[in-house]
């Protein structure tokens, strides 16, 4: 859905080669695909407030992985954002763990 919505924004696209086709439609399908295969076996192995964490990692610190590796800088609004997405989940995870553990006793 985000593709057809996103879509109209992109068009004309004039300078793309078939090269940069196959290399977006690649890392799309098969990068995307391949990662979600991982994450759903290796949810088996893990407590759902560490697989939870770990999910909302990922989103949270593109800012800085692109920090790190291509020397692009965060704005402080964006650290700012993450921090309050990772904390607000964090405690709500948490929350929520505390109160079915206490469900269960």
């Amino acid at each position: 859905m985000a593709f057809f919505l996103a879509l109209p924004f992109a068009l004309p696209v004039q300078a793309a080669r078939p090269l940069d086709w196959a290399l977006v439609t690649g890392l799309g399908t098969i990068q995307i695909g391949i990662a979600y295969i991982f994450l759903t076996k290796g949810m088996r192995h893990v407590w759902a407030l560490e697989a939870s964490m770990l999910l909302l990692l990922e989103p949270v610190l593109n800012p800085v992985w692109s920090w790190l590796i291509h020397g692009e800088r965060p704005r402080a609004w964006s650290l700012v954002g993450g921090a309050i997405i990772l904390g607000g989940t964090l405690a709500k995870t948490w929350v929520d763990s505390r109160q079915r553990g206490e469900e269960t006793t």
